[in-house]
């Protein structure tokens, strides 16, 4: 026995609780802004992936976006609603804009 008490396991336990639910929060929010800059491109309105296919269908079981299945799922949403395309000539990610600004920008 390590001859901690009950009470301060069960705190011990409640904090690594809290910091696994933040660590999954910020991993999820991480995962929205990469996938964002990812369709930028690709859809008019990189929302319309969220309503149509959902992030949850591009996760693996620890939560990482799982990258061939974005593509697949792009493929099978622009072939279903070729009208969510981008425009043609719609501007690849900008030279001169820093990494921050396209974190921040809304999508």
């Amino acid at each position: 026995m390590s001859g901690r008490s009950d009470a301060s396991l069960a705190a011990e336990a409640a904090r690594r609780r809290v910091e696994l639910r933040e660590a999954r929060a910020a991993l999820a929010e991480a995962n929205r802004m990469l996938l964002g800059v990812f369709l930028r491109d690709r859809l008019a309105d990189p929302a319309d992936f969220e309503v149509y296919v959902g992030a949850d269908a591009v996760l693996d079981r620890r939560g990482a976006i799982v990258w061939g299945r974005v593509d697949q799922m792009l493929g099978e949403l622009l072939a279903a609603k070729p009208h969510l395309a981008a425009a043609d000539g719609a501007a690849p990610l900008r030279r001169g804009v820093s990494a921050v600004d396209l974190f921040l920008a809304e999508t």
